[in-house]
């Protein structure tokens, strides 16, 4: 191949320019830092052939010292900017301790493809490769690797600890995207992924911010999606994107600011810190941020940024362990057994260090979560969340997560609404973008017949986290109760479209259009909801029940499936009481929601606002039982979007 320095190269759908300092992708302009574009251009000019990273630096840093991690930073930049995977590379491959090889044909504009030479045996890069992550820096110790990684964020655009030139725009909303672990080690994944989550929990304390919650940011792990489809998406100004490097007691991280609507890099920076320090390095990453940004923080808030103490690194590391776990938001038998994984965890942190608040209020979840996806009865489950809660608020008052368990348990164990309700203003006041206080306080708004409010907490919990399935099903529940019923099927639908697999949304679908007389309707979503369950024999059985006697013939095959599970479910006994409703069988629905207050069941929270139980109401036995849960009175419920009507019984 010539070098003609005015020459264009092509490989794949990519034109490199160098003269223009321009590559294209399908005639869009990709975007690439200086350092990052000269390294694409060595390395296309020289096809096929191994480049030592000496060489490399060389060209690059004529006149610098520079250290190999810089080299990695570049070339996992422009991997990114490729779409290229060093696991399997289409364009540059690693190899090990030595360099990288252009792998592609590559062509001069004009000129027939030049397939890269023969290898020479050095073998496939052995690297390993974790989401959103770039190469690891191989051959190298990791404590040599600490020292030099601050190295990195100077090749960053633009320099750390610099904002660009021109005005700041207008910045009221962000999303920390995953942090990329640099350590080469895919184990230390939960590590980044505590960093990442312990920026959006700091950053969340902001009030004048909106910060995207983890569930939605850590849906992006692993993806290259372009940045304009991810700010769109989750509908902010900017993002916050780096890396962090664990080794041995250090821990560095780099962040970098970008403007969402223009994909320009406002600031950057790098921090180094011993592990015990951890937290210190989160506070000083939020309180830059926020000063970038212009953000004023109140003198509370500026308190809570600069609170941070030291913190047992081994008792920090079981920690990140235990959230990692308890956050896989999956349902099912899986779900329970990661939340067993992370309550473990949580527990060894405690051992480690008694005093450290956050691993009581990460128990007080595990507990709480348990309990919400049947791994444990309530009576079991909620009164050790409670001792863990307070627990963890005797030792750190500002934990806004120790505050939201405690409000869950006072509202859905101890029906002490009052106290919920200080507790989840408490909450809210310490981490105004904590979205599960939000979806949280919006059930218990709900349950009070405060109709209204509870769909604007569900909202803004929807808002903060929109890719977590859990708050979409509430925001769906809430619309439910708030007799908005097409709203309810749309947000139904929207959290099928994200989540096609989970059956809830089939079920929420199915309550609504009983609502609406729908029946054939209701019928078809309950047999989806139990098929994408995986229960053929239970779908199959419903099916015949239906061809059999119609609508109420599927309620009774309903009720029969109800008794065959678990009595750990807390669901399922409300649900017997749903269906008995919908037949009009009054001592049956109150049989089993007289055993559901047995075992202080949270959804009796819903007893006043579930429509399927407006004909109960007027029971004596009914009005005893929302007495002995001490709800707050409702005068009146919402008309819904609906003609008046009898009340809906099964036909």
């Amino acid at each position: 191949m010539t070098t003609d320095p005015q020459a264009a190269y092509q490989f794949g759908q990519f034109t490199l320019v160098p003269t223009e300092r321009r590559l294209v992708c399908d005639g869009k302009v990709v975007p690439l830092t200086p350092k990052v574009f000269d390294t694409l251009v060595l390395l296309v000019k020289n096809p096929g052939r191994l480049v030592e990273k000496e060489e490399l630096l060389r060209a690059l840093w004529p006149h610098s010292v520079v250290e190999e991690v810089a080299l990695a930073h570049n070339v996992s930049q422009l991997r990114k900017a490729l779409g290229d995977l060093a696991e399997d590379p289409k364009f540059i491959e690693t190899v090990p301790k030595r360099g990288y090889r252009f792998i592609a044909a590559v062509r001069e504009r004009g000129e027939p493809p030049v397939p890269p030479p023969a290898r020479t045996g050095e073998g496939p890069a052995a690297v390993h490769h974790t989401p959103w992550s770039r190469p690891a820096i191989l051959g190298a110790s990791a404590a040599v690797l600490v020292l030099v990684a601050g190295t990195a964020a100077y090749f960053y655009s633009p320099p750390a600890g610099q904002r660009v030139a021109g005005a700041l725009p207008a910045i009221h909303s962000l999303a920390v995207l995953p942090l990329e672990n640099l350590s080469g080690d895919k184990e230390q994944e939960y590590f980044a992924d505590g960093m990442t989550d312990g920026l959006i929990t700091e950053l969340g304390k902001i009030g004048a911010l909106r910060v995207v919650s983890r569930t939605s940011s850590m849906q992006y792990k692993g993806t290259r999606k372009p940045l304009s489809d991810i700010v769109a998406q989750l509908n902010v100004d900017a993002v916050v994107e780096g890396t962090v490097l664990r080794s041995g007691n250090r821990v560095r991280i780099t962040a970098q600011l970008i403007e969402a609507t223009s994909d320009r890099h406002l600031w950057a920076q790098s921090y180094e810190r011993d592990l015990s320090d951890v937290l210190v390095l989160q506070d000083d990453v939020s309180r830059d941020i926020a000063a970038e940004i212009r953000i004023k923080l109140t003198s509370k808030q500026r308190a809570m940024l600069t609170a941070a103490r030291a913190v047992d690194p081994e008792a920090h590391d079981a920690y990140l362990r235990g959230r990692y776990w308890w956050s896989t938001n999956r349902f099912g038998s899986e779900g329970r057994d990661d939340l067993w994984k992370g309550l473990d965890y949580f527990q060894r942190a405690i051992a480690k260090d008694p005093n450290y608040a956050p691993a009581y209020a990460g128990v007080a979840d595990s507990y709480e979560m348990l309990g919400y996806v049947g791994g444990l009865p309530m009576k079991e489950a909620l009164p050790k969340a409670k001792d863990a809660a307070m627990k963890a608020l005797q030792l750190d008052p500002s934990l806004a997560e120790a505050h939201t368990s405690l409000a869950y348990i006072k509202g859905n164990y101890d029906w002490d609404w009052s106290g919920a309700e200080t507790e989840f203003k408490e909450a809210l006041a310490l981490n105004p973008n904590y979205a599960t206080a939000h979806g949280w306080y919006a059930v218990h708004l709900g349950g009070a017949g405060r109709l209204d409010e509870a769909v604007k907490e569900a909202e803004r919990a929807r808002d903060l986290d929109p890719f977590d399935p859990v708050i979409n099903d509430l925001l769906g529940v809430e619309l439910y109760y708030a007799r908005r019923y097409d709203d309810a099927l749309r947000q139904f639908r929207r959290g099928l479209e994200m989540y096609p697999d989970l059956g809830l949304w089939s079920w929420g679908m199915a309550q609504v259009y009983e609502q609406k007389k729908m029946f054939a309707e209701a019928f078809a979503q309950y047999h989806q909801s139990i098929s994408l369950n995986k229960e053929t024999e239970r779908a199959a059985a419903l099916e015949q029940a239906y061809q059999r006697s119609g609508y109420r013939g599927a309620v009774r095959q309903m009720i029969q499936i109800g008794e065959q599970v678990p009595d750990s479910n807390m669901y399922m006994k409300p649900i017997s009481a749903h269906m008995y409703a919908m037949l009009d069988d009054e001592a049956h629905a109150m049989f089993f929601l007289e055993r559901a207050y047995d075992e202080r069941n949270p959804r009796l929270l819903d007893l006043q606002v579930d429509p399927a139980l407006d004909h109960l109401r007027v029971s004596p036995r009914f009005r005893d039982l929302v007495r002995r849960v001490g709800l707050p009175p409702v005068d009146r419920l919402p008309a819904g979007d609906l003609p008046e009507h009898e009340p809906v019984r099964a036909r």
